[in-house]
C-alpha cells in the first residue's frame, strides 16, 4: 500500500468534516473510507504568511487512551458534532486519567485542524500500537481487501505553521485571514447551517483579522455581505495556507488487480474492535 494524493476538494468540505483526507478526497470511482479491521474579479494573490506573523510546533504531553476516554466516546460517537469528539479525546490524553482538561480543551480548541489530528494519530499508536489493518471494499468487483500498514508509514509530519495568512485582492486592498482551528471546526458543525454558503460565511467571519484599514472583528452579516468574487478569492487564500495532511491511500486489490484510492478514516481508531 502507498499513500497518495487525490483531487482538490473546497476548504469547507475538508473543514466541516474532521475526518475528510488533506489536499483532496477519494479519487473518481474511489471506494468508501478504509476503517481498521479487527486488531468575474481576478483571484487574490495569496501570501505564505502575513508578514511577521509567528509559527508553532505542534508540542502536546499525550498519553495512551484509558477507560476514562473509552467511555466519552461510547457515551459520544453517536452525535453529529465529531469535533467536539476529537477535541474532548486529545484534551483528555493531555492531563492524568480523570483530572479536569477544561484547560487543555482550550489549548486544543487553539490548534490548527491538521495539528489536531496529527494528535489523534499519535495517541492511536500509544493506545493501540503502530499497526493497523484497514478493510476496504473494492469499487470495481466489490471484494474486500485488507490492508495492512503502520502508522508510523503515514506522510504526517508538519512543518511551521503560520498563524495568519494574506491575500492582496485585485483593488490593492491587503487582508490578514488567520487560518481555522480545530475550535472552529467544532463551532461549525455545531451551527449546522443548512448550506455550503452559510459555512463559508461561518468561517470567513471567524478568518478575517484585518479587511484594508480595518482591524475589529467581522462578523456574520459582514463576511455574508462581501462580493462573491472577493469571497473566493479570500477562501482561496486560506486553502493554499492550509498545513497539508493526506490520509488517503492507494490500494490494489487482490481479487481483479483494479486500483483505486480510499480516504482513511481517523474516527475508527477510537476503540479497537
Amino acid at each position: 500500500m502507498a499513500m497518495a494524493p487525490s483531487s482538490s476538494v473546497p476548504m469547507t468540505d475538508r473543514i466541516n468534516n474532521p475526518f475528510a483526507p488533506r489536499r483532496g478526497g477519494p479519487a473518481q470511482g474511489a471506494a468508501p473510507a478504509a476503517r481498521p479491521g479487527p486488531p468575474g474579479q481576478p483571484a487574490a494573490r495569496p501570501g505564505p504568511a502575513a508578514e511577521g506573523a509567528p509559527t508553532r510546533a505542534l508540542d502536546l504531553p499525550l498519553r495512551a487512551m484509558t477507560g476514562y476516554e473509552e467511555e466519552v466516546v461510547e457515551r459520544r460517537q453517536g452525535e453529529a458534532n465529531t469535533a467536539a469528539l476529537c477535541n474532548e479525546i486529545v484534551a483528555r490524553c493531555m492531563v492524568p486519567p480523570g483530572a479536569d482538561a477544561s484547560a487543555a480543551y482550550e489549548r486544543v480548541r487553539a490548534l490548527h485542524i491538521a495539528e489536531r489530528d496529527v494528535a489523534l494519530l499519535a495517541i492511536r499508536r500509544l493506545s493501540l500500537g503502530d499497526e493497523v489493518a484497514c478493510d476496504v471494499g473494492c469499487p470495481a468487483c466489490g471484494a474486500a481487501c485488507t490492508v495492512d500498514f503502520r502508522l508510523s508509514a503515514l506522510p504526517v509530519s508538519l512543518g511551521p505553521i503560520p498563524a495568519e495568512t494574506e491575500a492582496t485582492l485585485a483593488d490593492g486592498t491587503r487582508v490578514v485571514l488567520r487560518l481555522p482551528t480545530a475550535g472552529d471546526q467544532e463551532d461549525l458543525l455545531d451551527a449546522a447551517l443548512a448550506t455550503e454558503s452559510e459555512r463559508r460565511t461561518f468561517l470567513l467571519s471567524r478568518a478575517i483579522v484585518r479587511f484594508g484599514e480595518r482591524e475589529e472583528p467581522f462578523d456574520f452579516a459582514r463576511a455574508r455581505a462581501l462580493p462573491i468574487a472577493v469571497r473566493s478569492a479570500l477562501e482561496q487564500a486560506i486553502e493554499a495556507a492550509l498545513p497539508d495532511l493526506d490520509l488517503s491511500m492507494a490500494v490494489a486489490c487482490s481479487a481483479c488487480g483494479h486500483n483505486f484510492t480510499s480516504p482513511f478514516d481517523v474516527s475508527a481508531f477510537f476503540l479497537p474492535r
